[in-house]
């Protein structure tokens, strides 16, 4: 029987979607283990190509964790998880290359996921809650705004847009100098975590010293339950797009936009 139809341990077969899988399985995952994932479903063509011993250093973990991270998803080990991952790959740049040549090319399908995602988060926006956002951040000192990658894009395009409502509000991708403005956080300042799984240490750490200051907290990401929204006061769900970004894609940017504007209107609204 080939590999691929090999079922492993009660789970899913190797050709089942990987990545998915991990995406999936993130919540139920210790955060050691859940870092791992999130480094794979960051980088999951180079993952393909790093060894063992590699991966466990780009995850900033241990080579026993990889393989634990591996087995609990239902893989055997390391190299069972790279064949689903390679096929997993291999099968999306068919598809992309079939759509490229298509009649349609790439744009339709591309513009179907963004508004999917774009109105499943709209429907997730509860009015009467962005209104008592609205109140709190008018009353603010200051507006501190932490993502880090793309999510550090999104956190400098969040700091204009609330600028531009007449708030005082500043973003960081910097991590040392996020932390070093956390320490004179007080119960006057709010403090905005940007994240698409919820699971950057940096943006977790920064929310979390903010809260431990007595500052209001928000959390906007695809996960409800992620390390980085236990530590908000309020999280604000901006759907992930289906399937997740790719490649360096900016597919997970314009639903955080749609947070973001649905923010400032409750603010011209009060």
């Amino acid at each position: 029987m080939p590999a691929d139809a090999l079922s492993i341990q009660g789970h899913e077969t190797f050709g089942a979607p990987s990545l998915p899988r991990i995406r999936q399985a993130i919540d139920e995952m210790p955060e050691a283990l859940s870092r791992i994932g999130k480094y794979i479903l960051d980088n999951p063509e180079r993952v393909v190509r790093s060894s063992l011993s590699e991966l466990a250093v780009l995850a900033q973990s241990g080579e026993a964790s990889v393989v634990r991270f591996c087995k609990h998803l239902g893989y055997s080990g390391y190299r069972d998880l790279k064949i689903a991952m390679t096929a997993e790959l291999a099968s999306r740049r068919s598809v992309r290359l079939k759509r490229a040549s298509g009649t349609t090319g790439v744009a339709s399908p591309l513009a179907t996921r963004l508004s999917q995602a774009i109105n499943s988060t709209a429907q997730k926006l509860d009015p009467d809650l962005l209104l008592r956002l609205a109140t709190k951040l008018k009353a603010s000192r200051r507006i501190d705004i932490f993502g880090a990658g793309i999510s550090g894009i999104v956190a400098e395009l969040a700091a204009y847009r609330l600028m531009r409502t007449g708030l005082i509000a500043q973003a960081f991708q910097d991590a040392t100098l996020a932390h070093e403005v956390s320490t004179t956080f007080d119960a006057s300042c709010v403090a905005i975590g940007i994240s698409e799984m919820g699971l950057t240490p940096d943006t977790v750490r920064f929310l979390s010293e903010a809260k431990a200051a007595g500052a209001f907290t928000l959390a906007i990401t695809a996960r409800a339950n992620s390390p980085m929204a236990q530590q908000a006061d309020v999280v604000l769900v901006a759907t992930a797009v289906d399937p997740p970004p790719f490649g360096g894609e900016m597919t997970a940017v314009p639903a955080k936009i749609l947070v973001m504007e649905a923010i400032a209107g409750a603010i011209a609204a009060r």
